[in-house]
């Protein structure tokens, strides 16, 4: 609940619009949480549903009858689910959640040297601005929010780009490292066996010069799991 005089927009974006066009006029059948996760689930009596995640940066998802995402403020890939237009709507992975009631209850806005508000609890032992209820105290948290300077939105837009290039190096990291052990495990395997390797080597050029078919050298390389193709031998050792 909210005491903020809040006004529609007379020019919607177009994801706005596309719910405006779309919901006017239906009923809302059911309100509901989905599990313990920050879902809120806004169904209606044609079985829409309008989805709120309230993390990360948060979302907005109109997902039809059966399923699919009709429309999405953010479009986005993460936790092994997509969110995009058309896309089957999956909701996250659920993830283990305890219940922990605090001491003694009581709705707190903590606020820092300058007074604007940094974070909310229903926890006094935090220390804060108390407040009769929690929709007052949330009320005044997300009230008095300042806009983001065009500083800090560069300097997060900096972050966030060196984020996703360390996400980048520790994959391509991670796949130089299998790619290493999979090289050591071949180099080992070709030592233990170096004889045997020499001899098939010797023995494809051996058949190659006298005239064999890469079929005939084959056949005679079969027994030793080898085989030849083209200017080069594959052979299967255990490491």
């Amino acid at each position: 609940m909210t005491r903020q005089k809040l006004s529609a927009t007379e020019s919607p974006d177009g994801f706005v619009g596309y719910l405006r066009k779309n919901l006017e006029g239906k009923t809302a059948q059911e309100i509901r949480q989905h599990g313990n996760d920050r879902i809120l689930e806004i169904v209606s009596r044609s079985k829409e549903k309008l989805i709120f995640e309230l993390f990360r940066k948060g979302n907005i998802i109109l997902v039809g009858e059966d399923g699919t995402i009709a429309a999405c403020c953010l479009a986005e890939e993460a936790g092994g689910r997509k969110i995009a237009r058309g896309c089957k709507y999956e909701h996250p992975k659920a993830t283990a959640f305890e219940i922990k009631m605090p001491e003694k209850i009581a709705f707190c806005v903590q606020e820092n040297e300058k007074g604007e508000p940094v974070s909310f609890s229903s926890d006094e032992s935090k220390g804060g601005r108390k407040f009769d209820t929690f929709s007052e105290a949330a009320d005044h948290y997300y009230a008095n929010q300042k806009e983001e300077s065009g500083e800090q939105k560069s300097a997060n837009e900096k972050v966030k780009k060196l984020q996703e290039r360390l996400e980048s190096q520790v994959q391509s990291l991670q796949r130089l490292g299998e790619e290493k052990k999979e090289a050591a495990g071949a180099g080992e395997a070709i030592y233990a066996n170096f004889e045997l390797v020499e001899e098939l080597l010797a023995k494809a050029r051996e058949m190659k010069k006298s005239g064999k078919s890469e079929e005939e050298i084959n056949r005679s390389l079969a027994q030793y799991n080898a085989k030849m193709k083209g200017a080069e031998i594959e052979i299967e050792l255990d490491a």
